[in-house]
């Protein structure tokens, strides 16, 4: 899905509603908040991608490869 997508969606309240009526879980807002804070620690702190993946594993308290399947799930 296309991040841009997802953040206008989510802006709009459209995946609230979804999630409200079961046809989404709550592994949708996760994955866009953790792929968000990687993309800004990439930006800001000019760090690499694999090293922002090791400071999410211990910001959201996921595995590593759960960081990764976040990441995937959306696109620029």
């Amino acid at each position: 899905m296309n991040i841009k997508t997802a953040n206008t969606l989510f802006d709009d309240g459209v995946f609230s509603a979804m999630y409200k009526a079961g046809f989404i879980t709550t592994k949708i807002f996760t994955y866009r908040e953790i792929y968000l804070w990687i993309h800004a620690q990439i930006q800001i702190r000019n760090i690499t991608k694999n090293q922002a993946v090791l400071e999410a594993e211990v910001k959201f308290g996921k595995d590593e490869r759960t960081i990764w399947r976040a990441l995937n799930c959306f696109t620029e």
